[in-house]
C-alpha cells in the first residue's frame, strides 16, 4: 500500500454521503423514475457496505487506504450518520415509489408530450393483444419495484448494524 493510498476512504466517505443526501433530497420533487433510481441507489449500497467492511463486497479485494485488520474504512460518527441517512432513504423511497406505476405514469406524460394520443383524450387503439401483453410487463414491473423497495441499502443496514451492536461499552457513549 503506498503512502497515496492512505487518505483514500476518508474522502470517499464524506463525499458518498453528501451524494446519498442530495438524492435523498431531491428524490421527492422529481417525477419517479425507479429503473434508474434503484440502480443507482445499488451502487451506493454497494461503496457503503463496501466501506464498512474494508473490502469489496462483490470481489472481497481489500480496498485502498485501509489498512488490513483495520475492519471497515469509516469511523463510529460516520457509521451513525450513514445509517440515519439510509434509514431516511428507504422512508423517502417508499413515499416517491409506494404511488406505483412510475413507469406508466413517466410513459403517460411522454405520450402526451408527442402527441400520442388523439385531442379528445382516447387513445390510440392498439388492439387486444397489444394491450394484454403491456397490462402483464406493468404487473411485473410493479412487482420488481415493490422488491426493489424492500431492497434500497439492503447490504448497508445488515453491515452497519453488525457493527454498531459490536462496539464496546465505551464506544457507545463516546464521540467517534
Amino acid at each position: 500500500m503506498s503512502a497515496d493510498d492512505g487518505g483514500l476512504a476518508a474522502l470517499q466517505i464524506p463525499y458518498l454521503l453528501g451524494i446519498a443526501l442530495s438524492l435523498s433530497s431531491y428524490l421527492p420533487a422529481f417525477a419517479p423514475a425507479p429503473r434508474q433510481t434503484f440502480a443507482l441507489l445499488r451502487k451506493l449500497d454497494h461503496a457503503f457496505a463496501s466501506l464498512l467492511e474494508g473490502r469489496d463486497v462483490g470481489t472481497g479485494e481489500r480496498l485502498p487506504g485501509i489498512e488490513e485488520g483495520g475492519g471497515g474504512g469509516m469511523s463510529r460518527t460516520d457509521m451513525v450518520r450513514c445509517k440515519s441517512l439510509v434509514e431516511q432513504t428507504r422512508v423517502v423511497v417508499v413515499e416517491v415509489m409506494g404511488g406505483g406505476g412510475g413507469d406508466e405514469e413517466e410513459e403517460d406524460e411522454g405520450e402526451e408530450e408527442r402527441g400520442g394520443g388523439d385531442k379528445d383524450g382516447d387513445d390510440v387503439d392498439m388492439g387486444e393483444e397489444g394491450e394484454g401483453r403491456r397490462e402483464e410487463d406493468d404487473d411485473d414491473q410493479e412487482s420488481v419495484h415493490s422488491m426493489d423497495v424492500a431492497r434500497v441499502y439492503e447490504k448497508t443496514i445488515v453491515r452497519i448494524d453488525e457493527m454498531l451492536n459490536r462496539g464496546t461499552a465505551y464506544d457507545v457513549g463516546g464521540s467517534g
